[in-house]
């Protein structure tokens, strides 16, 4: 397999690290609980209506991306230079004022058993692939109205039909399709509202007008959000929609009774991204070491389809093929029998596909399918919906690793009354990731492993302007690329991406090129409070379920981080279990960890999870002898879990300012 030119595919692992202050804060007090059940959400319990008043003080250093797994410090000290990168602020968090009541949305996201298979939904609809699809599209990214304000956060975050019409009078119109807004400026998306160095308000309204060809009048029509940070609420034509929680996964919706075909249509988006440090509910909640965009950070999309179409298809990797399911939807209609084609295809990726969303560019001409099958889907009924599964075994397959990032592309078609009505692509990768059940150590594809690499931030670096990084979420395959060649030329072949759910751009890549991935949920720096107020509206639980159902097909992602530097141990430990079942129920082909303190070698949180974590600060924020530290702290987590694998997650320097970057 080829790579895109400056992207060597040969040797580069051990795990991503990135250098980063210490925080601490003082423990705030426990919320007060709803005796009158609140709102219950699928994932979650009674939401909490008090909040703390206490304050919270951190100093947030900037990051040195590093790599390492620790062999020595000057081994990382090279790398801490190449990869610096600078990430100021000082923040004061109140936590959220006593006279706040706490969110009472519920998650949108919930799963169904149908015919004893287990389908997540949201929006009323079984949730959709978000990946490039060859279908009738239209990128309604580019331009759009925008209008910065500031939000009632507590509106945002209360049950809509308590909020709604409060919303409506807020909008003053906005949502409505003879708004006018001429003068509002004109912006990009995907993009941000909110670019360094000032946060600015907290909220706006994004308003597009579209046309729609009169052709897709026949076509079942759906609208999807690659990511709104944080709080969205969609109006259609001046139709309500619903709205979204967080900040770094996909959400859709029907919009077929909403569109008018053959006109012009109008999208209007209300932004909510309340400032961290003022509430306890949200998620991330207040200590972050990266910068709150908010605004539509990522496309935004309409695809039309026939009425019986394919929703997803997800693969179940193996050393000798895959287990495949398709779920199969029909909305409105009559009953029809209905029937699953699939396909598996060879893939070859060089460098005029390298950046292609499209599964079918890696598809080398003729080329012949290497297993196929046909799977009966039964009569499926008006605004029904199935599962159909087929497994298949491939006769000396190539097998994805970093080293090696062979893929395979899966090509679905549904079939109604005999006749083609839906196609579906999805690419893929057959490896295995598991702890060998008798040492502490880690086996990809059946063979022994470790890891090195480096840790990226969703955020443009390139070009620097003035010095400094160039700022903004990323949104081209080329600002992912150069960040990737200079990963590649430090030898990493692991990429810890952020401490949220990934960029999409930045796993195809690495699906392609050969570089694992470790991806978080920003339960970053939680306490004990903060977790059980999180976990108590189901939020977390909707992230890691929309990050599951997302990334599912992605072979590059071989870690699932959980939690990084939190404190607490109980309301810890009883988080990571939930979200790490969870995770293996949704998924169940991934690893899972945490990022804890290292100065704390004796903490049992990790116990659930797959993989102990921890990062490495000895002679930086504590400790006066790093090597000796490191490696005294090193032998506890060995004693505290001999059988699992360690992974440090960041170690090395610490820079507020460029004169301090030289080590």
């Amino acid at each position: 397999m080829q790579s895109a030119p400056g992207v060597p595919l040969s040797t580069r692992l051990r795990v991503a690290v990135r250098t980063r202050s210490q925080r601490h804060s003082r423990r705030p007090r426990p919320p007060a609980r709803s005796s009158d059940g609140g709102s219950v959400s699928h994932f979650g319990r009674p939401a909490d209506r008090e909040c703390s008043s206490r304050v919270f003080q951190s100093s947030m250093g900037p990051l040195a991306r590093t790599a390492p797994i620790i062999r020595s410090l000057s081994a990382v000290r090279g790398l801490a230079r190449a990869l610096a990168g600078v990430f100021v602020s000082g923040l004061l968090l109140a936590a959220c004022s006593s006279d706040q009541q706490s969110a009472t949305i519920g998650p949108t996201l919930n799963w169904r058993t149908i015919d004893g298979n287990r389908i997540a939904f949201q929006n009323g609809i079984p949730v959709p692939t978000f990946s490039y699809q060859p279908r009738l599209r239209l990128d309604v990214s580019g331009d759009w109205r925008l209008q910065t304000t500031t939000l009632n956060d507590q509106l945002s975050l209360m049950r809509r039909p308590d909020s709604l019409p409060r919303i409506l009078q807020e909008a003053h119109g906005r949502q409505a399709i003879a708004f006018d807004d001429r003068s509002w400026p004109v912006t990009q998306v995907p993009g941000t509202y909110n670019p360094p160095p000032s946060p600015g308000p907290n909220g706006a309204w994004y308003r597009k007008a579209f046309d729609i060809p009169d052709s897709w009048g026949n076509h079942a029509l759906t609208l999807k959000f690659g990511a709104v940070n944080y709080i969205a609420d969609v109006w259609l034509n001046g139709q309500y929609l619903g709205y979204h929680e967080g900040g770094s996964t996909p959400f859709a919706f029907d919009a077929t009774a909403a569109i008018t075909p053959g006109a012009t249509n109008l999208l209007a988006v209300r932004v909510d991204n309340p400032a961290w440090g003022t509430r306890q509910d949200i998620v991330p909640w207040g200590l972050t070491d990266w910068w709150n965009y908010g605004g539509l950070l990522q496309p935004v999309w309409l695809e039309a389809t026939s009425s019986v179409y394919a929703v997803r298809a997800d693969v179940v990797p193996h050393l000798d093929g895959a287990d495949i399911s398709v779920v199969v939807h029909q909305r409105g209609g009559d009953a029809v029998p209905a029937a699953v084609g699939l396909d598996i295809l060879p893939a070859t990726v060089n460098p005029q596909n390298v950046s292609d969303p499209d599964p079918r560019t890696l598809v080398p001409p003729a080329a012949l399918p290497l297993a196929s099958d046909r799977v009966d889907a039964g009569q499926l009924k008006a605004d029904g919906t199935t599962e159909v599964h087929s497994s298949f075994s491939i006769t000396d397959p190539d097998l994805w690793s970093p080293s090696s990032p062979a893929l395979y592309v899966l090509h679905v078609r549904i079939l109604v009354n005999g006749y083609r009505a839906d196609d579906l692509f999805e690419t893929f990768g057959l490896r295995h990731i598991a702890v060998d059940p008798g040492s502490p150590r880690l086996f990809l594809n059946g063979q022994p492993v470790d890891f090195s690499g480096v840790a990226l931030h969703d955020e443009r670096v390139f070009p620097p302007a003035a010095g400094r990084p160039h700022g903004g979420p990323v949104t081209s395959a080329d600002d992912v690329l150069i960040l990737l060649e200079k990963a590649a030329s430090a030898n990493a072949q692991m990429i810890r991406a952020d401490h949220h759910p990934a960029n999409p751009i930045l796993l195809n890549l690495a699906d392609r090129l050969g570089f694992g991935v470790w991806e978080e949920l920003p339960l970053y720096h939680y306490t004990p409070v903060t977790f059980d107020t999180a976990m108590g509206r189901g939020i977390p639980q909707q992230m890691l379920s929309e990050m599951d159902l997302r990334d599912m097909d992605h072979p590059s992602v071989l870690f699932h981080g959980l939690s990084n530097e939190s404190t607490g141990q109980a309301e810890r430990q009883r988080a990571l279990t939930t979200l790490h079942n969870l995770d293996r129920l949704n998924d169940g082909t991934r690893l899972t960890g945490q990022a804890g303190y290292g100065f704390q070698p004796d903490d049992r949180t990790s116990q659930p999870l797959d993989v102990a974590g921890y990062t490495f600060y000895y002679g930086v924020f504590y400790g006066n002898d790093p090597a000796g530290g490191t490696a005294a702290a090193l032998q506890t987590i060995h004693a505290t879990f001999p059988r699992k694998p360690v992974m440090a997650l960041e170690f090395g320097h610490w820079a507020d300012n460029t004169a301090q970057e030289p080590l």
